[in-house]
């Protein structure tokens, strides 16, 4: 038998018969639940993304309204003006919110992928 055969790969296909190959089973399970956590992050993330949308379609509806029922230019500044305020406000809310959301989601896997890490140490 020459060297090289000796040193021959497995074919593609066949399983690695090496007994004293590390189990990495443990990260692939860690993985799972780090994926598993970001997904529901994402989920609640995009939840409250179409609950804002849907409160400000409303909100702008109602804007719409007061507009329609303003009768001289100065109603219509003053209406303008507070439609402003108020969504500017509330857009400013949201943002800070949205932020404090995906923060917290970036710190828990933050935090998870040092525990897998202190546990592989």
């Amino acid at each position: 038998m020459t060297t090289h055969a000796k040193h021959r790969q497995p074919e593609r296909g066949t399983a690695r018969t090496n007994v004293s190959a590390p189990d990495y089973g443990f990260l692939l399970e860690g993985n799972q639940r780090a994926f598993a956590h970001w997904f529901h992050g994402m989920t609640v993330l995009s939840q409250e993304i179409a609950q804002f949308t849907q409160s400000r379609l409303h909100e702008d509806i109602a804007a719409w309204s007061m507009l329609a029922s303003c009768t001289n230019p100065a109603d219509v500044l003053d209406c303008q003006r507070r439609f402003f305020q108020k969504a500017t406000a509330v857009y400013t809310q949201e943002v800070a919110k949205l932020s404090q959301m995906m923060m917290s989601l970036a710190q828990e896997g933050l935090e998870s992928q040092q525990r897998r890490a202190d546990i592989v140490s």
